[in-house]
């Protein structure tokens, strides 16, 4: 890559940093917070959510419409890695359904479902936020990454198989 194309990168990476500063500034404050809801900065909402025992907890089963923060911290005591996934959930489907493709054909499974974003590979004590935008709906978030709940990285089913899986509407 030549001088110039390093140099406009380097400005597009600071100029993104720069606008999204304020807001994940305001995740610090979120994120020791005891709600499931805080106010985020620029006014966005965050949600702080987290996974233990390949279960999510902190997120609420509704929503508003709109941009909003989630905060993911995984916080499993042994070594593995997780992701929030959100999907929509069509008309006539659950969360069930869900669960039952990736029983069938595996992590295959997530190309079936429409994304909406995700927070990927999260590792045991750490935490990363995602920006989202959900135009009303029902959604799920899931974990397609494998592994065992015993700690072993590979080899294990798919983590929403064995709970990690989140259904909640947006309105």
């Amino acid at each position: 890559m030549n001088r110039r194309a390093r140099i406009g990168r380097t400005a597009l990476v600071l100029v993104g940093a720069l606008a999204l500063g304020p807001a994940l500034s305001g995740c610090a404050k979120g994120h020791t917070a005891q709600t499931s809801q805080s106010s985020g900065g620029a006014g966005l909402p965050t949600y702080n959510a987290s996974v233990q025992k390949f279960k999510y907890s902190g997120f609420p089963d509704t929503i508003k419409t709109g941009n909003m923060l989630v905060d993911f911290s995984n916080r499993e005591t042994y070594p593995m890695t997780h992701e929030l996934v959100v999907v929509a959930v069509p008309a006539g489907k659950t969360a069930q359904d869900i669960i039952a493709a990736a029983k069938k054909t595996g992590d295959a499974s997530e190309d079936q479902w429409l994304h909406f974003g995700e927070i990927a590979d999260v590792n045991t004590g750490a935490t990363k936020v995602g920006v989202f935008n959900l135009p009303p709906g029902t959604y799920a978030m899931a974990c397609w990454q494998t592994g065992t709940p015993q700690g072993k990285p590979k080899g294990g089913p798919v983590h929403l198989t064995v709970g990690m899986i989140h259904q909640f509407t947006v309105s």
